[in-house]
């Protein structure tokens, strides 16, 4: 369970490095990256469906053995934030990803410090 944790930590902060990058691109000039800008939407979908499986994999899981409804309730809104993502552009898509990335992070982090206590 820890290692989906670790999981789901590392696909948010792609999450957030993936928003970064046009900001990223535009500093350093950097044309590489814009493939990850020019193919932005389909990442999002491959990104969001691996997201929403490790959601599947630890949340519900967890809820049902430790109780934990805060966590439940931060990573369901963080997973639902990012699906909502999926239907906007531009500024917006990247904030509203941002912020269910930002809460998927911390569901994550507060899951696996709590797995850490108990154990």
């Amino acid at each position: 369970m820890n290692n989906n944790n670790l999981l789901g930590i590392l696909l948010s902060m792609l999450c957030i490095l993936h928003c970064s990058l046009p900001f990223l691109a535009l500093v350093t000039s950097v044309n590489s990256i814009s493939v990850f800008i020019e193919y932005s939407k389909m990442i999002h979908i491959f990104l969001f469906l691996m997201v929403f499986a490790v959601y599947l994999l630890v949340f519900p899981r967890i809820y049902v053995n430790e109780r934990k409804l805060f966590i439940l309730i931060l990573s369901s809104s963080g997973v639902l934030i990012l699906f909502l993502a999926l239907f906007f552009e531009g500024t917006l898509e990247t904030i509203i990803t941002l912020i269910g990335a930002f809460l998927l992070l911390i569901a994550h982090y507060k899951n696996r410090v709590a797995i850490n206590a108990i154990n």
